[in-house]
């Protein structure tokens, strides 16, 4: 779920789930298999900006983990980066080849 703030700006909520499927190996088996879970949620915040003649992205977002099972919890704080072409403004509208 996000908020688009202007073209270049939006905020919302991500999250996730983990379940291990499968018991951990190499291990003791008297400790048993350590199956471990948890779920994540929090908060993103993306930006597009110029860079030159490209476009920039920049995107925060941050995890609060909460019903951990067999694995440390906490914050994940994830900072993406990444520069592409420039999308075009002046693209031709899409036009279906089946008709009815």
């Amino acid at each position: 779920m996000a908020q688009v703030l202007s073209k270049q700006t939006f905020v919302g909520f991500v999250g996730y789930a983990y379940q291990q499927i499968s018991d951990d190996t190499g291990g003791s088996p008297l400790l048993g298999g350590f199956r471990s879970r948890v779920l994540g949620v929090g908060p993103q915040f993306g930006y597009i900006f110029p860079v030159g003649d490209m476009q920039g992205y920049l995107n925060v977002k941050a995890h609060g983990e909460l019903n951990a099972a067999n694995r440390p919890s906490g914050w994940n704080t994830w900072l993406t980066f990444a520069i592409s072409p420039t999308a075009e403004t002046n693209a031709k509208p899409t036009r279906h080849l089946v008709t009815k």
